[in-house]
């Protein structure tokens, strides 16, 4: 998947690069960036700066995105003939970002990395990012997805080896939890997104009291070095 970026600045172009790294990472997507080229393959999704006064080019049909930005609160009115699928208010911020990939998922939702789980008879591939929580049961583990409850053969210590650590974390011997599913921490544990409270016990407290704060830290600075490489090592 090609994320092309066409910004005002150099500055900002690496800027909303970095940003991109760290949507990457934290959805479990396969992702490339580089700088808008006119005779590049039409891109998955297009960040085009109005302040550059360019206008964007015109996408062609297909599953193609385009996301405007500005400084000028005037753009957003203006950008709607453009019929992009998002506007950005500059200096962008990572969680508007994330809001406005969210409005054209469909256009990278195939570029998730999937977790296949052997349920029954079933092979259920679950994309990583829509994995909330897992708990350990009689005769495997249970994982607890957005939208349901997913019974899976293998033991959570497997399961708990196919995913990547900087993300998920084994808060007991027999809780996992997906970080950035959890909206607080707090004396009774971890609250996920879809309600549920996941103990901790008192020998991980601390360490997962870390692993959430760096986890919160990352997504504050609003980048990922290249540097730290693949979610996955």
């Amino acid at each position: 998947m090609r994320f092309l970026i066409h910004m005002n600045t150099p500055e900002e172009e690496a800027a909303l690069a970095g940003m991109l790294r760290l949507w990457a990472r934290l959805t479990c997507a396969d992702l490339e960036t580089a700088p808008w080229d006119p005779a590049a393959a039409p891109p998955a999704v297009l960040f085009w700066d109005l302040d550059s006064r360019l206008p964007p080019p015109q996408l062609p049909d297909g599953p193609s995105a385009l996301l405007v930005c500005s400084s000028s609160s005037q753009a957003a009115i203006d950008s709607y003939s453009l019929h992009p699928d998002g506007f950005l208010h500059k200096p962008i911020r990572q969680e508007d970002l994330h809001a406005a990939l969210r409005r054209c998922i469909k256009v990278w939702w195939d570029a998730l990395d999937r977790l296949e789980i052997l349920s029954d008879r079933l092979r259920v591939r679950l994309p990583l990012c829509d994995l909330v929580w897992a708990e350990g049961a009689r005769r495997g583990c249970l994982v607890h997805s957005s939208h349901e409850c997913i019974s899976n053969r293998e033991s959570l210590s497997a399961l708990e080896a196919r995913l990547p650590g900087a993300l998920f974390f084994r808060c007991q011997r027999s809780f996992l939890v997906n970080l950035t599913h959890v909206q607080k921490l707090d004396s009774q544990g971890f609250h996920m997104s879809d309600g549920a409270v996941v103990p901790l016990s008192r020998n991980s407290r601390a360490a997962a009291v870390q692993a959430y704060q760096r986890l919160r830290r990352l997504m504050e600075e609003g980048s990922a070095p290249e540097e730290e490489g693949n979610i996955h090592e």
